[in-house]
């Protein structure tokens, strides 16, 4: 298969949107859905660990953001080129993907492993919740190559227009997380009860299972391709167009990690009640945000192909109709959260004081929702197009001007409660500032032909 699965350059855009992003909300749902579980499980060994899993969290949300930012840039790269008719530049981009997820897990490896400690201890982490950290990140820096090749080869599939295979693969690898999650913590006949260290390696194997079984589809099957490493013509420009969009996907997502650990210091002094508070508290927003993710990327992809295509009207259309549906999404479920946010806390938390920081966490941030939505919207049209940078513009803008002084100028006059509120307040102007910048980017310079981001 040499063409897209869907017509992406033409046809109502609504049902395309829907056709592309339901099997990646299926599966980006049921890959939030074990973090909801796996957490669920790990909170049965005591609030310490949970605070330590959410803490270890911010240095895999590193390793995600470089994995699937590289994989943005990947999909930008593949969904650009056969817009444009240039399919070899798009097989040659899935060959040098593999390179680039090999030779960037093992360093993520090296330095993880060397570093963490360090890191976390600058953090205030110590005693029990330092160790129960490094147990944890010590066999997810060993898998980091796993994880980062199978982000990619994930977006090999969506580059060509093809969200069900990944889907399969991201359930293959869940599913058997949710299973070898309880056996590996707590034990079961001949496996001794690993604790949170468990929980970490049946998420590496899993990982590693899902991997194979998307190398065979790609190897043995030959789909969408045919793909031989020996056919690799290695090209500095075609790791130069990924990096184009992935690089600094990959840093306005681990900005936002380092932006997680800065709330975590503004939060220290209300205890490690607060920063379990917290933990919880983003892991529904992680939740919550599983349709706008697949919608974003469904918006990517498709805006991509029409880029190549130069179908400049239509990436309009498909930016707005993107929008719509989000807001109707996101609307949902932040009234759902917003009225029983006693009931999501109490399922995580082990004590009062946490009961009470959570349900008063998510009862303000959850409005905040809709906002997020709109935004991600944006920079996955910014994406798309291959503009890497604009997505990284509008990332360090939101963290550094709007949520962090926002969070803690909140905290200065409402305590911890500001904290929440300066949040929600922040995702409110960076969706109005987003809309207005993506109106003036189409129109003064991608209608006027200002924009040439295609590699190659």
């Amino acid at each position: 298969m040499n063409k897209p699965k869907y017509d992406l350059l033409n046809g109502s855009i609504t049902p395309l949107l829907l056709k592309l992003s339901t099997p990646m909300i299926v599966a980006f749902s049921f890959q939030t859905s074990f973090n909801f579980i796996d957490r669920y499980f790990v909170s049965r060994l005591g609030d310490v660990s949970t605070a330590a899993i959410g803490m270890a969290f911010i240095i895999q949300l590193i390793i995600i953001a470089l994995g699937s930012g590289m994989g943005i840039g990947l999909n930008s790269y593949i969904s650009r080129n056969l817009g444009a008719g240039k399919t070899g530049r798009a097989i040659q981009a899935t060959l040098h993907s593999f390179l680039i997820a090999l030779v960037l897990g093992g360093a993520i490896s090296i330095i993880g492993l060397l570093t963490h400690i360090y890191i976390f201890q600058l953090l205030g982490a110590s005693g029990e919740l330092l160790k129960a950290i490094s147990e944890y990140l010590t066999i997810i820096f060993i898998f980091a190559p796993i994880y980062l090749l199978g982000m990619l080869s994930n977006n090999i599939f969506r580059g060509w227009g093809d969200t069900i295979r990944p889907m399969k693969f991201m359930l293959t690898g869940t599913l058997l997380n949710i299973i070898l999650d309880p056996i590996f913590i707590f034990g079961w006949g001949f496996i001794p009860g690993m604790g949170i260290k468990g929980a970490a390696l049946a998420t590496g194997i899993s990982r590693s299972i899902a991997v194979l079984y998307t190398l065979f589809i790609l190897f043995i099957k030959e789909i969408p391709i045919k793909l031989k490493l020996s056919d690799i013509h290695f090209d500095w420009r075609i790791i130069s167009g990924i990096f184009q969009v992935g690089f600094p996907a990959s840093i306005g997502q681990i900005l936002t990690s380092f932006s997680i650990s800065l709330i975590f210091i503004i939060l220290r002094n209300y205890g490690d009640e607060a920063r379990a508070a917290y933990t919880i508290a983003f892991t529904y927003e992680m939740i919550a945000f599983q349709p706008v993710i697949g919608i974003g990327q469904a918006i990517a992809i498709i805006t991509g192909h029409n880029y190549g295509a130069q179908q400049y009207q239509r990436i309009q259309k498909i930016y707005f109709t993107g929008i719509k549906i989000t807001v109707a999404i996101m609307l949902l479920i932040s009234v759902i959260v917003s009225t029983a946010p006693h009931f999501f806390s109490s399922v995580f938390a082990r004590s009062p004081r946490v009961l009470q920081l959570t349900t008063m966490a998510l009862r303000i941030m959850a409005p905040g929702y809709l906002f997020s939505g709109i935004s991600l919207c944006t920079t996955t049209s910014f994406q798309g197009l291959g503009l890497g940078k604009y997505q990284l513009m509008a990332t360090v803008f939101r963290i550094f001007a709007l949520i962090l002084p926002f969070a803690w100028i909140g905290s200065l006059i409402w305590s911890i409660n500001g904290v929440w509120t300066g949040m929600l307040f922040a995702n409110f102007v960076m969706a109005i500032f987003l809309l207005a910048w993506f109106r003036n980017l189409y129109y003064k310079k991608l209608i006027k032909g200002k924009i040439k981001t295609l590699s190659g």
